[in-house]
C-alpha cells in the first residue's frame, strides 16, 4: 500500500521515518497551515530523505505551475499534490501529481471526480476553514462504490482507531495522515507513526487472508 506521512517540519523527524515502510512524505508549502515549510526549510529536509526511497512531496493550494515547478525544482521534490484539477493538468510530465479532491458530507459517489490519466486522485474532508490537517474524517463509505479505488489515497482524520477498518473494508490504492500521527501540528510521535504501520500491516494481511 501506498502510505503518505504529511506536515513534515523537522529534520529530527524525517530521520527516524528513514528506514520505515513508508512510501512518501509531505511538506506544506501553504502559508496558511499549521505545518508549512519555507522552501529553504524544505530543501534542508528533502536532502535527509535522499536515496531513502521515500518520495518528497510538496503540497501546494494555490499556487499557479509555474511557481510549483521552481519550488519543486529548488527544493528537490520527487512528486507533487495541487488542489486545483486545471494546476494539475499544467504539471502534467513534469513530476508525478497527485490531484485533491476535499469531500463534503452531502457528496455521493457519483460527486466524485475521476482520477487525471496516469494519475492519483486523493480525498480529504471538506472543512471551511482549512486546506487539510483538521483531523476531520468524512464517511467512508461513499467510497466503496467509487470505480477508481485503485488509483486512490484516501486522507481526512486518519488515525490508529480508523485506519485498520479504512484498509479492509475500502481497500484504496493509498492513504495520507497527519494529525493522526502528531502531539501536535508539525511535530511527529515516532510511536504513533509505529502503531499506524502496524495496524496498516496487520489490516493487508486480513485483507489477503
Amino acid at each position: 500500500m501506498f502510505v503518505k506521512l504529511c506536515g513534515f517540519t523537522r529534520h529530527e523527524d524525517i530521520e527516524k521515518i528513514l528506514d520505515l515502510n513508508i512510501s512518501a512524505a509531505g511538506f506544506i508549502f501553504y502559508k496558511a497551515s499549521k505545518r508549512y515549510v519555507k522552501p529553504v526549510v524544505a530543501k534542508e529536509l528533502c536532502e535527509v530523505l535522499r536515496g531513502s526511497g521515500i518520495a518528497a512531496t510538496g503540497v501546494f493550494v494555490d499556487d499557479d505551475a509555474d511557481t510549483i515547478k521552481s519550488i519543486a525544482d529548488y527544493a528537490g521534490l520527487d512528486m507533487l499534490q495541487v488542489y486545483s484539477s486545471e494546476t494539475a493538468a499544467a504539471l502534467k510530465g513534469f513530476l508525478p501529481v497527485i490531484s485533491c479532491f476535499r469531500v463534503k458530507q452531502e457528496h455521493t459517489a457519483d460527486d466524485l471526480p475521476v482520477p487525471q490519466e496516469g494519475g492519483h486522485i486523493l480525498f480529504d474532508t471538506f472543512d471551511s476553514g482549512s486546506m487539510g490537517g483538521t483531523g476531520k474524517a468524512f464517511s467512508s463509505s461513499i467510497l466503496k462504490s467509487y470505480r477508481f479505488r485503485d488509483r486512490m489515497i484516501v486522507a481526512g482524520g486518519i488515525n490508529s482507531g480508523n485506519i485498520g477498518s479504512l484498509v479492509r473494508d475500502i481497500k484504496p490504492f493509498g492513504v495520507d495522515i497527519s494529525s493522526g500521527i502528531e502531539t501536535e501540528p508539525g511535530i511527529k510521535s515516532p510511536d504513533k507513526i509505529k502503531e499506524i504501520l502496524e495496524i496498516i500491516a496487520e489490516a493487508e494481511n486480513d485483507s489477503i487472508t
